[in-house]
């Protein structure tokens, strides 16, 4: 089962609670530029839809860390998740569903938020099975954020990382990561002035 909403601007909580309603086997959830959505949808979507795997959710200016942090802890199955330019997502909400789903979650795309070092420190500690990691336009997050990502538990099976526009990764950040992901095989940066040729070195 797969529900997908794009740009659609009149489509609010009661339409999702409906679907929830009745789809108890959906498995993905892909929210697009849908304003009038809020945590209430997640609140239904956790409550009735244990089996969900994947969860797209980007420019929804109504949804937030309730939302989240409930689907993290009612949707063990939780495998993979895109969350973009939701301005009322930070910590609570990143750390819910990263620490909640620790040992299934494999693929994190995390674009545009206000989220601070505590989110990566989060994921460098829980992201047990993430294989797959984009960080972009996350401007709130400083070296240290990627530096103790680096040096947490969390990071042994990446496989592929991508930093995008990300101010706070440093040759020093960088360097820590690097370490701490023993199977990276895969790496992107783009829009980074602060990483030199030291830094890439280290990967």
């Amino acid at each position: 089962e797969h529900t997908s909403l794009w740009n659609m601007t009149s489509v609010g909580d009661e339409a999702l609670c409906e679907i929830a309603d009745g789809c108890h086997l959906l498995e993905k959830l892909d929210l697009c530029q849908c304003p009038a959505i809020s945590d209430k949808a997640l609140f239904a979507i956790a409550k009735n839809c244990p089996n969900l795997t994947e969860s797209t959710i980007e420019p929804c200016s109504n949804i937030g860390n309730a939302g989240l942090q409930a689907v993290g802890r009612s949707c063990p199955n939780l495998k993979a998740v895109s969350i973009k330019n939701c301005p009322l997502v930070g910590d609570q909400g990143i750390a819910g569903v990263v620490s909640s789903t620790s040992f299934v979650l494999s693929k994190v795309k995390l674009q545009a938020l206000n989220i601070t070092d505590v989110s990566l420190a989060v994921i460098g500690h829980y992201g047990k099975a993430i294989t797959d990691l984009a960080l972009s336009s996350l401007p709130a997050v400083s070296e240290r954020g990627f530096w103790v990502m680096g040096n947490g538990p969390g990071l042994q099976k990446l496989k592929s990382l991508t930093i995008t526009s990300c101010q706070g990764i440093t040759d020093v950040g960088l360097e820590a990561v690097g370490k701490g992901s023993p199977n990276l095989r895969q790496f992107c940066l783009r829009k980074s002035s602060f990483v030199s040729d030291n830094g890439l070195a280290t990967l």
